[in-house]
Order: structure tokens, then sequence, then C-alpha cells
């Protein structure tokens, strides 16, 4: 029992400094960390919207531009800019669609781009048998999920090598965009 009695005192003890003034010093710096967090979650919704500006300049304006004047490469104020390529794609985000992607991989001979996952799931009791199963895991009662999917980087590789060379695949089904875009590089030589 005077274990227990220490302790309450012990815990009771931590609130001897704890005064109205350090109470109201306390408050203040809750109420300003919030305000800067509040602050950020402002600066990071304009760091958005720029975001938004920068890329309708980079994909749109910019490239229409030198495409009307039928250039692919100008310098401006020290700034080199120059027409590229690029591809996007994302695989879709519903497991219908994700799975008719998938199909739609293997029909085109894409199949070595898919990574699969099996996991399963174990008591807590079942460590030993966690480890010690792999080969047997439906004889073993346990049911395992196989999960696939397709790396980002390695699906806009797969969608823009394919349409480069004139080979099938959906642009439809994985949300493909292929245009070009302006790169801009501080030209070193104008300083």
């Amino acid at each position: 029992m005077s274990d227990i009695w220490e302790k309450e005192i012990a815990n009771a003890g931590a609130f001897d400094g704890f005064t109205t003034e350090a109470g109201s010093e306390l408050s203040d710096l809750i109420r300003q960390v919030n305000g800067i967090n509040k602050e950020l979650v402002s600066a990071e919704e304009k760091v958005k919207i720029f975001k938004g500006k920068r890329d309708l300049y980079l994909y749109e304006l910019i490239p229409e531009k030198m495409q009307q004047l039928g250039v692919d490469r100008v310098e401006v104020e020290g700034n080199a800019v120059s027409l590229i390529s690029f591809v996007n794609g994302t695989m879709p985000k519903d497991p219908l669609q994700k799975q008719a992607a998938m199909a739609h991989l293997r029909d085109i001979g894409c199949s070595d781009f898919i990574k699969n996952t099996l996991t399963c799931q174990f008591g807590r009791s079942q460590d030993n048998e966690a480890k010690a199963i792999k080969a047997d895991l439906e004889e073993a009662g346990l049911y395992p999920e196989l999960g696939e999917k397709v790396e980002p980087s390695t699906l806009k590789k797969l969608i823009k090598d394919r349409l480069q060379n004139g080979l099938e695949i959906d642009t439809a089904m994985f949300n493909a965009s292929v245009g070009q875009m302006a790169k801009l590089s501080r030209n070193t030589d104008h300083g």
C-alpha cells in the first residue's frame, strides 16, 4: 500500500509549479501553435495553387505557343526553354477496373511488369506457423490474398515505349496522357 501512496504523492507533486500564470502561458503557447498550423494549411493551399498555375504554363501555354511559332528550343532572359515529351498514366483505383487493366496487360504480353504480393493473416498465437508456412498455406487452412500492382514509373515507361513503337495499349484504361511540356533551365553562359 505504501508504494501506491508514494506514487500518488509523486504524481500530485507534478502540479506544484502549476500556477495561474504558468497555465496562462501554456494556453498562449497552445494558441500560438494552433495559429501556426492554420498558417501552414493556408500556405500549403497557396503552394498547390501556384503549382497548378505553373503547370498550366509548362504543359499548355508555352508548348502551344512554341508549336505555333515552329520552335522546339528558345532562350529568354538567360533561360533555355525546350519542349520535351511526357507520358502520364495511372492504374485504376476501382477494383474491377484495376482487374480489367491487369488482364489487358496480360493480353498484350506485358505480364512481366505486374508485381505480385501474397499476404496471409495470422493470429497472435500463430507466430511459429507464420514463419514455417510458405508453400502449403491453403493446406494449413489459411487463405492467402493475392495483391497485384504495377509501379507508377514502370507504367509510364511501358505506355511510352508501347506508343513510340506502335504497339497496342489502352491509354483510356490507364488515364494516360501524352504530350509535350516546356522544360526550363538556367543558361550558365549568360550568368
